[in-house]
């Protein structure tokens, strides 16, 4: 990802870290099915929503069991748009977990 893309993210997605005791940067880039409740993890920006807090599905994981029609719920296509930005910000954890694997700009 170029410096260029990450500059059209949001302020607040750039910066968000995790706060939770025991999250760890490799934790959080997970791209799986994440084993604490994410969706409610403290000063989480409205845009790296992708887990419904009714359901618990994950739309980043595809993992869950929904109770709802994801084409036509409002919940569902909102977290389904944001997964492109949250997989944005989970390229700027692993750039810092691995700072040398990141190429220069």
């Amino acid at each position: 990802m170029n410096e260029a893309t990450l500059l059209l993210l949001p302020r607040s997605v750039r910066e968000f870290r995790p706060l939770c005791p025991g999250c760890t940067l490799g934790r959080a880039a997970s791209t799986d099915a994440k084993p604490c409740s994410f969706y409610d993890c403290p000063g989480l920006p409205a845009e790296l929503e992708v887990t419904c807090n009714i359901c618990m599905f994950d739309f980043v994981a595809n993992d869950g069991q929904p109770s709802c029609d994801h084409d036509v719920c409002e919940a569902a296509l909102r977290l389904k748009a944001n997964v492109p930005t949250y997989l944005a910000w989970i390229e700027i954890l692993k750039a810092e977990q691995h700072p040398a694997a990141t190429p220069a700009a």
